[in-house]
């Protein structure tokens, strides 16, 4: 009996995503060095505009100073944990400094002896969701799309296995779906949770995927939370004022709406960003008065405190939900303007409470901790104002003597 849609796409991808990904082996003898090749930059020999797209993307700075400032102490210190990272941050096993060994029920590590280490600092590669033993693995040709032609001379690899499971959001839950049955859990919710936030959202009971937002065209950006053009639409922003019509003690009140429109997700989904919605009172040269920033911080918060992780809020927006925040201020002489606005902070966590606990380990080697403080600075440059609006105040408002 055939199997089932979902029978298919289970047993495809229980063998496809290996943790880690299987050494490829030797390839075919007719292979050519190109074809044998699982550097990006082999693929984009005739694959140009993907190789493009991913030269510019997160997935190519998955093994960025962060993670590989973690990870090369872990290599010694905790070689378990450095592998699970690196299933996902660089998941061939060709990318791995140890490899696993299994023998009963006992676990051992062992210096890889094939590490290539140029391509361990590539992170999520091309040959990472589509190489195989060296077979190429990809989604069906679009209807009506001319075949691929590779320049003269250069061959093919074979062609490609197509597989109708690469355009299922199931594909990409590996990596963006912790377990709830075997990871940590925070207040009881994964730290990781996107793929189940989608599948119980309106995107997941209908036919949208996650590679319909994130690789729109078949591209391949995977653009995200650090990106201002793509966030911006993903929410939609309103806001109005309210302000007092004669002298008195009435209040000036903003009233600003977020909502999670198209975002197939939380908004936002992990830990990593916050987004703070903010007002403030602004002076006749456009400068905010002092005293009068008001903020509602929009993310979940957790961090590691004494051993164990804590949960301080967790004011996400579901998909399809608005978050309503006010703000309100006395009148005063000095204002001429209101501005409200909406900023994100992509790296919030690891800027404010994660890579400065980390720099203060004394067991960190030289190049751990350096990588770690050049991640610290790069995270310092990715907040970014997302929205905005400025109303103008009445004059003469101020408040009564």
């Amino acid at each position: 009996m055939p199997l089932t849609m979902d029978e298919g796409l289970e047993k495809f991808l229980r063998s496809y995503w290996q943790r880690p990904i299987a050494l490829q082996g030797l390839p075919p003898p007719s292979y050519s060095t190109l074809e044998a090749s699982l550097r990006p930059e082999a693929c984009g020999s005739c694959h140009k505009q993907q190789y493009t797209d991913w030269k510019e993307s997160f997935h190519n700075r998955a093994m960025g100073p962060g993670p590989w400032g973690q990870i090369t102490d872990l290599v010694s210190n905790s070689p378990e944990e450095a592998v699970q990272c690196l299933t996902c941050h660089a998941p061939l096993s060709e990318q791995l400094p140890v490899l696993p060994r299994v023998a009963g029920n006992e676990t051992t590590y062992e210096k890889n002896p094939h590490l290539d280490q140029d391509l361990q600092s590539r992170g999520i590669t091309c040959a990472a969701c589509h190489v195989r033993q060296h077979q190429r693995f990809g989604p069906p040709k679009i209807e009506g799309d001319a075949a691929n032609t590779y320049p003269r001379g250069v061959p093919n690899h074979g062609g490609f296995q197509a597989s109708p499971y690469f355009e299922r959001a199931e594909f990409c839950k590996d990596c963006h779906q912790f377990d709830p049955d075997d990871t940590l859990l925070v207040n009881g919710k994964p730290m990781q949770d996107t793929y189940r936030e989608w599948k119980n959202s309106i995107w997941g009971k209908g036919d949208a995927a996650c590679q319909d937002c994130h690789m729109p065209q078949r591209g391949h950006l995977w653009r995200g939370i650090h990106d201002r053009e793509w966030v911006k639409n993903g929410i939609q922003f309103h806001a109005n004022i309210e302000q007092p019509k004669s002298r008195g003690k009435q209040k000036i009140i903003a009233t600003g709406e977020i909502t999670n429109s198209a975002v197939g997700h939380k908004f936002p989904t992990y830990i990593t960003p916050k987004v703070f919605f903010r007002a403030s009172l602004l002076d006749a040269s456009g400068k905010n008065l002092p005293g009068t920033l008001k903020q509602q911080t929009i993310g979940w918060d957790v961090r590691f405190e004494n051993g164990e992780w804590k949960e301080y809020f967790d004011t996400r927006i579901p998909p399809g939900a608005t978050f309503k925040q006010s703000f309100e201020w006395a009148p005063s002489d000095k204002a001429s303007k209101m501005r409200i606005w909406i900023e994100v902070h992509p790296d919030h966590f690891y800027r404010e409470y994660f890579y400065p606990a980390y720099l203060k380990r004394t067991d960190l080697s030289p190049e751990g901790r350096q990588l770690v403080k050049r991640a610290l600075e790069e995270s310092g440059k990715t907040p970014f104002i997302l929205l905005e609006q400025v109303f103008t105040l009445k004059t003469q408002l101020g408040a009564e003597n």
